[in-house]
């Protein structure tokens, strides 16, 4: 995820709501110009417990640092539990204290807005170490965009995993907005100063990144498929044969290119993805299994959906797409949720937020529950005819 502004509001909108926070306390008026929201209520019929830890993979070198490290990924579980009340909810932000300024340093806006986000709370509760159920759940793990943050997309992780999913998702260390270790060290985001040489928008990014990035996923399907009594991942109640990935961004293009590459990952589900990063070789192989974009109706470089169309005219899988006009690429997380501020100041551009997150939730959640636990694909189908204003279509390969 890499935080751009939209160019809808004007300038003077913007300028007197700065001049107005400016010659006032901020942190006594912009709560109240401006409010945080709590994370919506999942829908399903399970609660929702998380847990958060590092992990280490001792295979890799981390080449972000000039020692000699091993690979370090902050992980995050999301875990469906027996329906409980009462639950305590858990702050969205996981370390203000070092988050928030690393936050702001990116959205280029000044940190005393965003002292009261420290407050905002998800619908999870931390992982007891037990879920209280018998059954399995698929997996799905989900990959960030460019500076983009492990929890991004919370509100649409909660929902599936209320339905009986269990999520994992990591910050990319180095390529997230910052990574925050166990043992307090932290990982700046560094992924922006490696630039390609390639023309128009391929330039803000190594390309040779995503190999880093494909390799995080499918280093934690490993731990997950790894049999090892000791490890907390044991307890979950995961069926580990059916695995599905989602990627925001460059996410996607992770997403879609782990799923190239490892023959154990069966559906992917793609958010505004960015298809620049994805190798050319994936890109004129295509496919075999069900992809899923749902993405606003047209990037600023025409580029972009230019690749994504050569990637689903080779391929042999299940493909869905579906374009939302008046949209922006931060729309697909959980930013416009939070605040209309972001709308005001160009960084979301969705005017009604819920509609947008309920048809992502959804769409993504149906996705899966074809692909993942048998459902029939009518399911699928219908909500995707359903949809007005929307350009939204299946493609059938064809028949060799």
């Amino acid at each position: 995820m890499r935080f751009v502004r939209s160019t809808n509001p004007s300038w003077s909108t913007i300028l007197l709501l700065f001049l107005v926070i400016s010659l006032s306390n901020c942190s006594v008026i912009f709560p109240v110009v401006a409010p945080f929201s709590d994370l919506p209520e999942p829908t399903g019929p399970y609660s929702v417990a998380t847990n958060s830890s590092t992990w280490t993979d001792s295979s890799r070198d981390e080449t972000f640092t000039p020692e000699n490290d091993f690979r370090r990924l902050v992980v995050q579980t999301w875990i469906p539990i027996a329906k409980q009340e009462d639950l305590s909810p858990l702050p969205y932000i996981d370390d203000p204290e070092l988050r928030l300024p690393a936050l702001a340093k990116q959205l280029r806006l000044p940190l005393s807005l965003f002292s009261h986000f420290a407050e905002v709370k998800t619908q999870s509760t931390a992982f007891s170490g037990d879920s209280d159920l018998d059954q399995k759940f698929p997996i799905i793990i989900f990959s960030h965009g460019l500076s983009g943050m492990r929890f991004q997309n919370t509100a649409l992780i909660e929902e599936l995993v209320s339905y009986g999913y269990v999520v994992f998702a990591a910050d990319h260390s180095y390529g997230a907005n910052i990574t925050i270790f166990d043992d307090g060290e932290t990982a700046p985001y560094r992924a922006g100063e490696r630039r390609s040489l390639n023309a128009g928008f391929l330039n803000t990014i190594d390309l040779s990144q995503i190999d880093i990035l494909v390799g995080d996923l499918s280093y934690i399907i490993d731990m997950i498929r790894e049999d090892s009594s000791e490890s907390f991942l044991s307890e979950l109640p995961m069926d580990k044969n059916r695995i599905g990935v989602i990627g925001h961004s460059l996410g996607g293009a992770v997403a879609i290119s782990t799923m190239a590459v490892d023959s154990r990952v069966g559906a992917a589900m793609i958010l505004d993805g960015w298809y620049a990063p994805v190798p050319d070789s994936v890109i004129s192989g295509g496919l075999d299994n069900p992809i899923y974009h749902l993405g606003q109706k047209q990037w600023s470089d025409p580029g972009n959906y230019l690749r994504m169309d050569q990637l689903l005219s080779h391929s042999s899988g299940p493909i869905y797409k579906m374009l939302i006009p008046g949209t922006h690429h931060t729309d697909f997380t959980d930013m416009p949720l939070f605040t209309p501020f972001s709308l005001i100041i160009g960084y979301t551009k969705i005017l009604d937020p819920v509609w947008l997150n309920d048809l992502m939730r959804r769409n993504t959640r149906t996705f899966f529950d074809v692909y993942l636990k048998d459902q029939p694909e009518i399911r699928l189908k219908d909500i995707l005819h359903s949809q007005r204003d929307v350009t939204s279509y299946i493609f059938t390969p064809p028949t060799p």
